[in-house]
C-alpha cells in the first residue's frame, strides 16, 4: 500500500470569519504553479493507478486538481479534522491495489502521516505544497511502513 499525504498549496487570504468562509479559500497564483509541480512529480515517479482524495475545502480540491480532474471528495481530510477518522479513510482504502493520494491540511495531516508511517502521536509540520510518500510493504497491515519521499514545491522543477 502506498499513500502520499499532500497538504494543499498556498492559498489567498479571507477578510472574512468562519468556516464558510475558510472552506472558500483559493489558491493563490503562487499556489497553483506549486500544485502543478508537485502534481508533475507525482506523475513521473508514483505508480498508476491513484486514488485522490481532497478536503473538501476550495484550497485543497484545487490542488488535487492539478493531479486530477475530480478528486473525491472526503469529509475526513476537511480542516480540524481528526487524525483517527483521516486514518479510517486510509483503512478504508487498503483494499484497493493503487496509490491512495490524501490532499488536506495542518495539522491533521501532519500528524496523521506521522501516526501511520511510525506509529507515534507526534506534531509533524508540512509545508505548504509539500507531500509525504509512505509505502507500506506486507500484506493487511501486518509489514513494515518506510518513508519513499518528502518533497515539496521548491525541491521538483
Amino acid at each position: 500500500m502506498q499513500v502520499i499525504f499532500w497538504r494543499h498549496a498556498e492559498a489567498e487570504d479571507v477578510s472574512a470569519a468562519g468556516p464558510a468562509a475558510d472552506l472558500e479559500r483559493a489558491l493563490t497564483r503562487q499556489g497553483r504553479r506549486d500544485a502543478g509541480r508537485v502534481a508533475a512529480w507525482i506523475k513521473a515517479h508514483v505508480p498508476k493507478p491513484w486514488r485522490v482524495c481532497a478536503s473538501p475545502a476550495l484550497r485543497a480540491r484545487q490542488t488535487a486538481m492539478a493531479l486530477v480532474d475530480y478528486p473525491r471528495e472526503e469529509p475526513a481530510l476537511a480542516p480540524q479534522s481528526d487524525v483517527d477518522a483521516l486514518l479510517a479513510l486510509v483503512e478504508a482504502h487498503r483494499e484497493y491495489d493503487r496509490a491512495l493520494v490524501l490532499c488536506g491540511h495542518q495539522p491533521t495531516l501532519g500528524r496523521a502521516a506521522m501516526r501511520w508511517l511510525c506509529g507515534s502521536d507526534q506534531d509533524f509540520s508540512l509545508r505548504k505544497g509539500a507531500l509525504l510518500w509512505v509505502v507500506e510493504r506486507g500484506r493487511d497491515g501486518g509489514g513494515n511502513r518506510a518513508l519513499r519521499a518528502a518533497i515539496g514545491p521548491d525541491l521538483v522543477d
